[in-house]
């Protein structure tokens, strides 16, 4: 059975072969082992992925889980596409790239999703007592845009562009997270974005060694939205988050966890619902980072669902 649309997927009723393709018990699995791609140390993809991977191979006998360190979201998607991993974490501006073979993309990548994750927020971080308040302060100074094959690094160059800062306007820095941390508080960057779920434990703890603020680029949710659709939104960062002095309103990006389409679909049925039925667990392992919304769950577009995943929300919503 091929992927499914996220429009379908919960009006098709559920065929008696899917019901009973997985026998009695849906958490014994044949001798599998997975690979999930997630991302720079310090960032909520590592450590979300890290959790995840461990509470899955707890819970679901039969199951390994390695995870993978990579730049992020555009090289997970490459790296799913490929067969070189089964699963991986991506941001949703980066995977609608990815399926449409544009941005960062040469061609169409094949991937489909498991579910919609939480979201994540845009970082662009500056030290207290930096001259920058806005983007285009950032003209002619040293900025980390993230690493090559990053999500950050496509949102940071949209965010930019959309202010009217070129690329070539700027002295752009490829450092990977925990690199641009250390580069800022030592002075060697001027500022850097990061693109991630809250808290952000490198950045939160780069706010313990010096004083930070975040740029407000809300007036920039708008122009992002018409020019590259809904995976972008307004998004709050509390005051409380990195001990700043007052909220910071940014640019939301949803989140998604995808496969490989011929992820076996008792796999897949078995992932998403260990995502949703041990979220507790997956808090203990990475607290404070938001666990998956089962009433979100489904909207992945353009992403098409994996029909394992839609099994499991045709259960709960039959």
């Amino acid at each position: 059975m091929g992927p499914i649309s996220r429009r379908t997927a919960l009006s098709l009723p559920l065929l008696g072969a899917l019901a009973g393709c997985l026998g009695p018990a849906w958490d014994e699995l044949p001798v599998t082992h997975l690979t999930l791609a997630t991302g720079n140390p310090g960032g909520v993809f590592h450590r979300y992925g890290q959790a995840l991977a461990g509470v899955l191979q707890r819970r679901l006998h039969g199951l390994t889980v390695t995870t993978r360190r990579t730049d992020a979201s555009v090289q997970n998607l490459r790296l799913v596409s490929d067969g070189e991993c089964d699963l991986g974490l991506s941001l949703g501006d980066a995977a609608a790239d990815a399926i449409r073979g544009r941005g960062a993309f040469a061609t169409p990548l094949d991937v489909v999703a498991l579910t919609r994750i939480y979201d994540s927020f845009v970082h662009l971080v500056v030290r207290a007592d930096s001259r920058v308040t806005d983007v285009e302060d950032l003209r002619g100074r040293r900025v980390g845009i993230g690493s090559q094959d990053s999500g950050t690094r496509v949102v940071a160059t949209r965010v930019l562009r959309e202010a009217g800062v070129p690329l070539s306007g700027i002295r752009a820095g490829s450092q990977p997270l925990e690199e641009s941390t250390e580069a800022l508080r030592d002075g060697a960057l001027d500022a850097f974005f990061f693109v991630s779920g809250i808290p952000n434990q490198a950045i939160a703890r780069l706010a313990t060694q010096t004083r930070i603020r975040l740029l407000d680029l809300s007036a920039l949710v708008g122009p992002l939205t018409r020019r590259f659709g809904p995976e972008y939104a307004a998004g709050p960062l509390p005051a409380s988050m990195y001990g700043l002095e007052g909220s910071v309103d940014t640019v939301s990006v949803k989140n998604h966890l995808v496969a490989r389409p011929d992820l076996p679909d008792d796999v897949a049925y078995a992932v998403t619902r260990v995502l949703f039925e041990a979220r507790d667990a997956v808090d203990r392992r990475a607290p404070g980072v938001r666990q998956p919304n089962l009433g979100a769950a489904v909207f992945t577009s353009p992403l098409e669902l994996h029909p394992g995943a839609v099994r499991y929300y045709r259960e709960r919503h039959p």
